[in-house]
């Protein structure tokens, strides 16, 4: 990857950021769900940390690390898709 397609790049962190929101919202109680703390989508973020912890058993470190992880692979993988609809 010599350059990065800069509107491909800007696209994909806002469809990951709206996703996580998406989940953020999905997991609020609804009286929370419409307002600033359920579109948050930290609380996206660390639903999916919750997800890995619960299901892998992992300590806080590696549950972090495989976040990250799977962050990185979900953004790389909207930057390609968005990158080839602009090339």
């Amino acid at each position: 990857m010599k350059n990065i397609n800069k509107t491909a790049f800007i696209v994909s962190l806002l469809v990951l950021i709206a996703a996580f929101s998406v989940l953020s919202m999905t997991s609020m109680p609804e009286e929370f769900r419409y307002t600033w703390v359920g579109l948050n989508p930290w609380n996206g973020v660390e639903g999916l940390a919750f997800t890995v912890r619960y299901f892998l058993h992992t300590s806080v470190t590696v549950t972090y690390i495989i976040t990250v992880a799977l962050l990185f692979l979900i953004w790389w993988r909207l930057y390609a898709i968005f990158h080839r609809i602009w090339h």
